[in-house]
């Protein structure tokens, strides 16, 4: 079988319970199982946040434990302190989640703390503690390209925040969208100014489906460099931070979709489309109402019974 050549990171495990409070911890755990059976290799499972804040996280420990592991499968657990941190390795994860924004209003507003703060003090203790138990760490740098309060990150703060995270010893940096409100030109010129850095580090984005540019965004972003692709089975997650108004739920990026998008395009994903069909299905069954994502009812409209090709529509 031909090797992957993008990563798909599915959050749907871990950002779909906030915008499904009633999910029951077997769901989690089924749902998760369904996404390494489709061929998806890292998953951003579960927050460590606690409970008393996150309610739907209290079952972590549970769902990490008792999902049915992959071999080559990474599992992310975030952490947004050093308590959590600690927390999160009593369990299987492979790979800890933290925190920091593009902008000090978004940061206090997120984490209560400064970027300052966040960067010298919670961070490197969360670093120290992982690579004493040899995990690797995620950054999700969040309002890395627009911060509801702000307006639109600077490209040489971004540069700088992300030239830290990366001397700190971050594996992989995540630039999220949090109100999903970048446009395509401006993806392109962010990555092309971060991968004139040179960085050790992996970057990946995360892009939120608020304009409906969510699919566009990954397809610059790839045009760009980037080859890691934050994603959510069927768009499951909570809302864009600062929009109540907006329906709970389904903001992100549909896996399936994307994965739709590159098989489409010659980008051989490593994800078997039928059972990420399925996936998205559960996802919705779950939900117990449509979500977002295209490719089910695409494929229930126009192809209704079994086919030889599932990617052709032709």
């Amino acid at each position: 079988m031909k090797a992957a050549e993008i990563t798909i990171v599915d959050s749907s495990p871990r950002d779909g319970p906030v915008g499904l409070p009633k999910i029951r911890t077997a769901e989690k755990i089924a749902l998760a199982n369904s996404l390494m059976e489709s061929g998806v290799t890292k998953i951003d499972c579960v927050g460590f946040t606690h409970p008393r804040i996150r309610p739907e996280y209290a079952d972590a420990e549970k769902v990490v434990n008792s999902i049915d592991k992959r071999p080559g499968v990474t599992i992310i657990g975030m952490a947004p302190n050093e308590i959590a941190c600690r927390r999160a390795l009593d369990t299987s994860v492979d790979e800890i989640g933290v925190l920091v924004a593009g902008t000090e209003s978004f940061n206090r507003a997120l984490l209560g703390i400064s970027i300052k703060k966040a960067l010298f003090k919670t961070i490197p203790a969360i670093i120290q503690v992982c690579k004493e138990r040899g995990k690797t760490i995620r950054a999700f740098l969040t309002s890395a390209f627009w911060c509801q309060f702000e307006g639109r990150v600077a490209i040489n703060d971004l540069v700088e925040l992300v030239s830290k995270l990366s001397f700190l010893g971050v594996n992989e940096i995540s630039l999220v969208d949090t109100p999903g409100m970048v446009n395509p030109n401006q993806v392109k010129e962010t990555v092309f100014a971060l991968q004139e850095l040179k960085l050790d580090t992996n970057l990946a984005v995360h892009f939120h489906n608020t304009t409906g540019l969510g699919l566009v965004n990954c397809l610059a972003a790839y045009e760009a460099g980037i080859r890691i692709f934050d994603t959510a089975i069927n768009g499951l997650s909570g809302t864009p931070y600062g929009a109540p108004a907006m329906e709970v739920g389904s903001w992100n990026v549909p896996t399936e979709d994307l994965v739709y998008m590159f098989e489409q395009l010659g980008v051989n994903t490593g994800i078997d489309i039928d059972a990420i069909a399925d996936s998205a299905r559960l996802a919705q069954n779950i939900a117990g109402r449509p979500l977002s994502g295209h490719l089910i009812k695409a494929r229930k409209a126009f192809l209704p019974s079994e086919f030889s090709n599932p990617l052709s529509f032709n």
